[in-house]
């Protein structure tokens, strides 16, 4: 099953500094929903385990992220894959970062994942809902760290 996600949001940090943000595996571990281990695997390469639970259907996946086509400090694609518990998922997402002002940036994103196996039972509609919903926790919990760490 196939999901498409795509959007933008402003935040309140300047670009290169949410460029080191977005590239710091400690900060990733804290703000990706779910997520309980970030290990550095090689250059802009992660091993990630991520706790999931999608409609009645929970579990665990452990996968990889890998960074390409970096152009510091405005793109990079990260190309992830995992398998747990409750089926796999192979994907990848553009983002995009313009400055606005000086301590302003938007980042805009766009992926895709094909997801498979009992997590994809629940049905294109609820895991895009949950998609939303996880993409939403992460730039709360990415504006609190920015708050919090000024």
């Amino acid at each position: 099953m196939a999901l498409e996600l795509k959007g933008e949001q402003a935040l309140k940090v300047g670009q290169q500094a949410l460029w080191k943000l977005l590239n710091d595996p400690d900060v990733l571990a804290k703000t990706i929903p779910g997520c309980n281990t970030v290990r550095a695997l090689g250059d802009d390469r992660y091993e990630m385990g991520l706790k999931l639970q999608v409609a009645n259907v929970s579990g665990e996946y452990m996968g990889s992220v890998a960074i390409t086509e970096k152009q510091e400090p405005a793109h990079y694609v990260l190309a992830v894959e995992g398998q747990g518990s409750i089926g796999f998922m192979k994907g990848s997402a553009a983002f995009d970062l313009e400055p606005k002002g000086d301590n302003e940036t938007l980042l805009r994103y766009a992926g895709s994942a094909e997801v498979g196996g009992v997590v994809a039972g629940v049905g294109q509609r609820v895991l895009s809902g949950v998609a939303k919903y996880m993409v939403g926790r992460f730039f709360k919990a990415l504006e609190k760290h920015i708050a919090d760490n000024p």
